[in-house]
């Protein structure tokens, strides 16, 4: 079950006020209004049925004098037909104009002033005009109206008595006066029929976009139908016509189906829009709406006035008690939606109620109010939906606030942890650094330390200065090689520069000892490594030049540094003894060479034999 945000007391309030005034404008001011008017003048009203439904003149007798409004079922039950009703009356002679005001004749009617048709429906016969719910006001003039003498009106009134066939209230006067009676009476019996019409088909599709939008909201899929069918049951108040049915008996079963079907959607709505479900409930009204529908359709003409009241009656009480449900429902729930509804549902429970009574005529009234106050249940939806939308953009911006902040104290949390991780990552390279730097004191220049000092201490007194010199320099050169590969404060420099100090030593070493040194350098006079890389790269020449020196008994040694595409490749090759590469003890310049070349991530590759020797390394480069 989702639950619902309860309506505010501001808004209960604002609901309240909004249900009373509606009832005020539409229903009390009308009334009162009506009530106030002047008494209609001794009219002397008179009816007779007439013969046929196509006749033109009244029967010369038979008259009954009738009083207005009128209904002829009790008089002439079971007629269908014409019945004309004469209105006679002295009009002074001081009083040249009038304004004659027919409330409404039912269902349709010809009307005729002194022998002059002044108005005429456009079907007297089946399917009749529909001509019930309209006023009709004229301007009397001479010769139209004879002032000094006696007039006579004589209306034509094609009806059925199912539906209380008669003729309504007849009210002459001042013009401005029943101009004013008349725009009263068709502004409620017409435009805001029309007006309430043209709403309920605006919120329809409103409410059935928003539930398309949103299917879990089931309550506006209903009420969006619940409007829909609404708008079929309230065309009956301005349809001039029973098309596409050939007879008012069809159109009349279709009016009283929709309502039983509203009826049921109307339950099936409010219990949604508490987030309720009663199977049982919703069960039983459609089997009553189904078993109404069916007994309309199939129940005589002759039973046609009982079985409509009864299923009238059904409808409307059902909508009756589905208001007054939902309003002790929000009486006992401080947290009920249907809260901001109670006052608008309270209003269409009297008008229903009113309407009921009038339709049976309990009451003597001829005005309908239902479908004008169906006005106060779209304006709740609309204060209900109106809240619920700034509740949630009070939620979403209250939400985008807290998200903002999370966000920003992420991207703090999130800058520090890497601030930290850099540090930490920069504190890892100079310790990386300086244990390769470590490492490569140690192998080179600390391992010629020990080896000069265990010289010394064998033979204190037997080195001469030419040797001491020789050892110095030696060390001198080692020292030298670290700092070209390390010296630098950007930690980047060219292999060329690092390569040419350590190519002129090592070829001054080298032809010393009567080898010829030929080198071929090529691409890399640009090429930056790390120092680290350069470090080892260097030692590693040194390693392979330094074994050629000590073991290979060779006469020269040629030397290759190239960039290959993505690739460093270096090479010593030298023509002395050779040595066998497979099984064979490795000793610490090998290892030294292994070392350096899984360091550098790089592929060594060992080619021997007697006159030729290739120590080679293929180094991919970093894009």
């Amino acid at each position: 079950m989702r639950s619902r945000q309860p309506a505010s007391p501001a808004q209960a309030l604002l609901a309240a006020l909004m249900g009373a005034l509606l009832f005020f404008l539409l229903v009390y001011i009308p009334a009162r209004t009506l009530a106030q008017q002047p008494p209609p003048p001794e009219f002397h009203v008179e009816a007779v049925r007439g013969t046929g439904w196509n006749e033109t003149s009244p029967p010369t007798d038979g008259w009954t004098r009738v009083t207005l409004p009128d209904s002829w079922a009790e008089r002439w039950p079971g007629f269908d037909g014409v019945v004309w009703y004469r209105l006679t009356w002295e009009q002074p002679e001081q009083l040249r104009e009038a304004g004659l005001l027919l409330h409404y004749l039912n269902m349709a009617g010809e009307v005729s002033l002194n022998g002059t048709t002044i108005s005429r429906d456009q079907s007297l016969v089946e399917p009749l005009t529909r001509a019930w719910n309209t006023p009709r006001y004229w301007l009397l003039a001479p010769p139209l109206l004879k002032p000094g003498s006696t007039n006579t009106l004589m209306v034509r009134v094609s009806g059925l008595f199912a539906y209380q066939a008669g003729l309504g209230p007849v009210s002459l006067g001042t013009p401005a006066a029943m101009q004013a009676e008349f725009d009263s009476e068709r502004l409620v019996r017409r435009d805001l029929q029309v007006l309430g019409l043209a709403v309920s088909a605006a919120v329809s599709a409103f409410f059935a976009a928003l539930w398309l939008l949103r299917r879990k909201e089931g309550a506006y899929g209903w009420f969006a139908l619940m409007n829909m069918l609404w708008l079929l049951f309230g065309y009956n108040q301005i349809a001039t016509s029973p098309w596409p049915f050939a007879s008012n008996h069809a159109w009349q079963a279709l009016n009283i189906s929709v309502l039983l079907v509203f009826s049921v959607s109307y339950l099936v709505f409010a219990l949604r829009f508490c987030a309720r479900r009663m199977p049982w409930l919703e069960g039983a009204a459609l089997v009553i709406a189904v078993a109404g529908v069916l007994d309309l359709w199939l129940a005589p003409v002759s039973d046609l006035i009982a079985h409509r009241a009864i299923w009238m009656s059904a409808g409307t009480l059902m909508s009756i008690a589905v208001n007054c449900a939902s309003i002790v429902h929000a009486a006992r729930h401080r947290d009920s939606p249907m809260r901001s509804l109670t006052p608008f549902m309270a209003v269409s429970a009297a008008a229903a109620t009113h309407d009921l009574l009038a339709f049976t005529q309990l009451i003597d009234a001829t005005i309908y109010y239902t479908a004008i106050s169906s006005y106060g249940l779209l304006l709740g939806m609309a204060l209900t939906l109106a809240a619920r939308f700034v509740s949630s953009l009070k939620r979403i911006e209250n939400f985008n606030t807290e998200l903002i902040e999370e966000v920003n104290a992420a991207k703090a949390e999130l800058a520090a942890t890497l601030a930290q991780q850099h540090a930490l990552e920069l504190a890892h390279a100079r310790i990386g650094e300086r244990v390769n730097l470590v490492s490569d004191l140690h192998d080179g220049l600390g391992g010629m330390l020990v080896g000069s000092i265990a010289t010394l201490e064998r033979k204190p007194g037997n080195l001469g200065a030419p040797e001491l010199l020789a050892m110095l320099k030696r060390l001198r050169d080692d020292l030298r090689l670290i700092i070209d590969a390390t010296g630098r404060d950007d930690g980047a420099r060219a292999l060329g520069e690092l390569l040419a100090p350590m190519r002129h030593r090592s070829a001054q070493l080298l032809d010393a000892n009567g080898i010829d040194c030929r080198w071929q350098v090529s691409g890399i006079d640009t090429l930056e490594l790390p120092p680290s890389q350069s470090l080892d790269l260097m030692r590693f020449l040194q390693e392979a030049l330094t074994n050629v020196l000590k073991h290979s008994a060779s006469r020269r040694v040629d030397v290759t540094v190239a960039r290959d595409g993505a690739d460093l490749r270096l090479s010593v090759r030298d023509d002395g003894r050779g040595f066998e590469v497979e099984g064979q003890t490795a000793g610490a310049g090998l290892r030294n060479l292994r070392t350096r070349a899984r360091r550098l991530g790089a592929e060594l590759l060992l080619q021997s034999r007697p006159g030729e020797t290739q120590v080679a390394l293929r180094m991919p480069l970093a894009v």
